[in-house]
This record gives structure tokens, C-alpha cells and sequence, in this order.
């Protein structure tokens, strides 16, 4: 019995040694949570300038990459910018550079998507009228004129300041001439208002619109009654070389269709007959073609030309830098001429 009650006391005391040094681990535990909210307390005030001084630090960050030709780095810390500062005054302009950067590596689609999230979310601000002129050009650049010119035709809204209207305007008069459509082209021309139109250059774009009707052009018509001429269509639209071509090769046929028939071989006599239709044919409908051909050529031509010596505040880089009034300042500009 003793030996039994000396067991029980030595397994009771060895439980107090393991059970003893819990206690002090509990409390510095607690004592270090407790030293970690107190730390938070105290600089909880300046922490709030930092965040700050984040913000301003990333949208700098931000728009030097774009400055330096860094789309990539500019959309991705842009994007940081929209995500953690959704409130940030500044926030029109990050959507509308981060926009401009995705222009500017040719991927319009996005672009597009990001001046109109500007468009929608800031209304008739500065840098949403500039989304919309962009987004017109992105437009334009994925062979959508229609899109372009219904955009542009959104913004002669008398809801738009005069000058945005004239601007619109003046590149829709573009468009239009781009389609080959000067009509429509002179009539947006000339809705520009007399107190712009020297700035654009209107009164001499409208003159020189007037050079159209003296463009030498050929008729489709005349090019397909000459073309019973062999080569005759093709020769009328100045394309000797397609001319002597389809007259060597008709010819040819038409004498070895001949040939055959007049020695009884009436079989090789009806294919060469038929080949030769077939060239014959085809000079007569190629001929029309390269009627039409030559007309667009010959506007295009004179659009390239006036393209080149255009008149109004289009400068030969296509991009230029403005500043623009604001209330708590300026904001400086980017435009894209097209």
C-alpha cells in the first residue's frame, strides 16, 4: 500500500511540472496580441496618408509609362489605380489614358470598350467627348464607318458645346469622303458655323470638293461595247498590256477554233471554240471592272492628294497636345486627328 501511494503522489507531482509552464505562455501570448493592437491604434492616423500619398504615387507612376511609350506597364498600373481608388478625382482620365494606351498598341477592341465605360460613367465631361472622338477612330481602324459616323453624329447634339459639334462635323466630312460619298461629305462641311470655318478650312475644303466633277473617269458601259474589240475595254481604260493579252489569246483561239472546223476535227474544233468564249467573255466583264477600277483609283487618288495638303488645324503628325480649362485648373489633352 505504500508503495502503491508513493506511485500516486509521484504521477501527481510530475503532472504539476507539465502542466506548470503553461501558464506563463499563455500570458506573454496575450501580452504580444495586446502590444499588436496598440501598435495599430497609434499610427492608424498617419497610415491614412500614406494611402494617400499611394495613390498619387501609382497614378504618376502610371501615366510616366504611358509618356514613355510603356503601354503595357501603363494599362497594368492604371488598372491597379481604377481598382484601389475608385473615388480619385483623377479617375476619368486614368479610364482615358489606360484607353489611349490600348490604342496605341493597335488593340482597338479594348479601347473601345474602355472610352465607352468613360463615355457612360462621366457624361459630357472633357475626357468623355475625347473617348468618343477616340472611339470613333478605333472604329474606323476596324472598318466600321458606320459605327465611326454614328458616333460622330451623336456628338452634333445641340446638348454639345459648338465647338465639339464643329469637330464632329469636320470629321464626318471626312468619312463621308472616304466612302466616296462628297455629297454627304460637302453637307457636313458646310454645317460647320462661319465662327470656325477658317479654322477648318471649310471654305477651301468646299472649293476644291468642286474639282470632283472635272475628274477624268471612264464609263463601264463604254469599256463593255468596246470590248467586242478584243482587248478594245481593256485599252480604253488605259491597260494596254491586259489589252494585247486578251487580243493574243482570243485571237489564237478564234483561229484554231477555225482551223479545226474547216479540216473536219469538230470535237477539238467546239473546245477551242469554247475556251475561246470563255477569254471572250471574261475581256468583256474584266473590261467593266477595270472601268470601275480606274474611277475609284482616280478619286482616291484626288482624296490622297487633298489629304495631303488638307486644310484647318490638322497637323502633319495627326496628334497634337492642348490644354484644357478646367474649374480646379487644366487638364491636359490628348487628341488623335483622322
Amino acid at each position: 500500500m505504500q508503495k502503491r501511494h508513493a506511485s500516486t503522489h509521484r504521477n501527481h507531482k510530475m503532472c504539476q511540472i507539465h502542466i506548470k509552464p503553461k501558464r506563463p505562455f499563455c500570458i506573454a501570448h496575450i501580452l504580444l496580441v495586446a502590444c499588436f493592437v496598440w501598435i495599430a491604434t497609434v499610427v492608424q492616423a498617419p497610415a491614412v496618408k500614406a494611402h494617400c500619398d499611394d495613390a498619387d504615387g501609382l497614378f504618376s507612376f502610371a501615366k510616366q509609362a504611358y509618356q514613355q511609350g510603356d503601354y503595357e506597364t501603363a494599362i497594368a498600373e492604371f488598372t491597379r489605380f481604377m481598382h484601389f481608388y475608385p473615388r480619385d478625382e483623377r479617375l476619368p482620365e486614368a479610364m482615358f489614358t489606360t484607353g489611349m494606351s490600348f490604342f496605341n498598341q493597335g488593340r482597338f477592341v479594348k479601347a473601345v470598350d474602355i472610352f465607352d465605360r468613360v463615355i457612360q460613367q462621366f457624361g459630357h465631361t472633357d475626357d468623355a467627348v475625347e473617348s468618343a472622338f477616340m472611339a470613333a477612330q478605333c472604329d474606323k481602324r476596324l472598318n466600321d464607318d458606320d459605327a465611326a459616323l454614328h458616333r460622330l453624329n451623336a456628338l452634333t447634339h445641340e446638348r454639345f458645346d459648338p465647338d465639339v459639334r464643329d469637330r464632329a462635323f469636320y470629321h464626318m466630312g471626312w468619312l463621308f469622303l472616304e466612302r466616296r460619298d462628297h455629297a454627304s461629305a460637302g453637307r457636313a462641311f458646310d454645317a460647320i458655323r462661319d465662327a470656325n470655318r477658317g479654322i477648318f478650312g471649310t471654305d477651301d475644303l468646299m472649293r476644291r470638293l468642286k474639282d470632283l466633277e472635272q475628274l477624268p473617269t471612264k464609263s463601264p458601259i463604254t469599256a463593255g461595247i468596246l470590248s467586242i474589240i478584243p482587248g478594245g475595254g481593256y485599252l480604253y481604260t488605259n491597260r494596254a498590256q491586259d489589252a494585247f493579252i486578251s487580243f493574243v489569246f482570243i485571237a489564237a483561239g478564234a483561229g484554231a477554233a477555225w482551223e479545226s472546223f474547216d479540216n473536219d476535227l469538230n470535237v477539238i474544233g467546239s473546245i477551242a471554240a469554247i475556251v475561246t468564249l470563255g477569254f471572250y467573255s471574261g475581256s468583256a466583264y474584266g473590261s467593266i471592272g477595270a472601268a470601275h477600277k480606274y474611277n475609284a483609283r482616280a478619286y482616291d487618288n484626288f482624296i490622297y492628294d487633298l489629304k495631303q495638303n488638307r486644310p484647318g488645324p490638322v497637323p502633319s503628325s495627326r496628334t497634337s497636345l492642348y490644354l484644357s480649362p478646367r474649374k480646379d485648373g487644366a487638364g491636359l489633352m490628348f487628341t488623335y486627328f483622322f
